[in-house]
């Protein structure tokens, strides 16, 4: 089981309201309940590495002296993913039949952003975290829960999906308090931010000709459509987002309509603005 604390989002509880029986996973074949729970646990992996980069997330903002409900809200957001690591891995055993332990420990590698002062590095991660990941980790999410149609899924998708919004917010937030200087600062590191990010992304959905309608129906849309979602969320939040704060982002909409191609560095988008 993975710990999550009585001053979480819910006083202790794993979710605002019970997670519901679904019988249709006993009509389910146990090759296909076994699969979709190894997803569902490996979701449980993902999740818990993502608390290690709020813990991280955490001490930039307090560096930066933001705003103190913002350090709130990524204290409170380690708390989170700790409870989307816990809520995974159980949706994981309701599918295996049995309680599954929870999955190794992921190592938490953050960017290094060579060449950055530490004052600068601090509001990157909070960019890439918030920004970027959370942005896309949300538009995964209601992708997926557009095609769920297991009850059980669509209400785990739904709790994992307040939080990841308010968490995306949380970068916007505090993008939008630092100074001209900083945000122009931010402006060169973008693309290459958002071309690791989506790679990431893709790694982790690799297009799968298998692909099950009961995987589908349970969590996890085709690749395909995730990956169009992504770069959709790309394309209609985070680039109008940046935009209205002034701040460049040619280079990353030449990568998009180039294709956005994650099969090598795109280097020749990154030229003068």
């Amino acid at each position: 089981m993975i710990e999550h604390t009585q001053r979480g989002r819910w006083g202790g509880r794993l979710t605002q309201r019970p997670l519901p029986d679904d019988p249709a996973i006993e009509t389910l074949a146990p090759r296909e309940r076994e699969h979709i729970a190894s997803v569902w646990l490996a979701r449980a992996a993902m999740e818990r590495r993502v608390a290690d980069s709020f813990v991280l997330i955490h001490g930039a903002l307090k560096r930066q002296h933001a705003q103190e409900d913002l350090v709130a809200l990524a204290e409170r957001s380690v708390d989170d993913e700790y409870r989307h690591a816990e809520l995974s891995r159980l949706v994981a055993s309701r599918f295996a039949g049995r309680d599954l332990p929870a999955p190794a420990r992921l190592v938490l590698t953050p960017p290094a952003h060579e060449g950055a002062s530490p004052e600068l590095r601090d509001t990157l991660h909070v960019v890439g975290q918030c920004v970027l990941n959370e942005t896309t980790a949300s538009a995964f999410l209601e992708v997926s829960l557009e095609h769920a149609t297991g009850t059980l899924a669509k209400a785990a998708l739904r709790e994992l999906l307040t939080d990841e919004i308010e968490h995306g917010r949380m970068g916007w937030t505090h993008l939008a308090a630092v100074d001209d200087r900083t945000r122009a600062q931010v402006a060169p590191w973008l693309l290459p931010m958002a071309y690791l990010n989506l790679r990431v992304w893709r790694d982790q959905t690799p297009i799968d000709p298998r692909q099950s309608e009961a995987l589908t129906a349970n969590g996890s849309a085709p690749a395909e459509v995730i990956h169009e979602a992504l770069v959709d969320a790309l394309r209609t939040l985070i680039v109008p987002g940046l935009q209205a704060l002034r701040i460049p982002t040619a280079p990353i909409e030449r990568w998009l309509d180039a294709g956005a191609s994650t099969d090598a560095p795109p280097v020749q988008f990154i030229r003068a603005q």
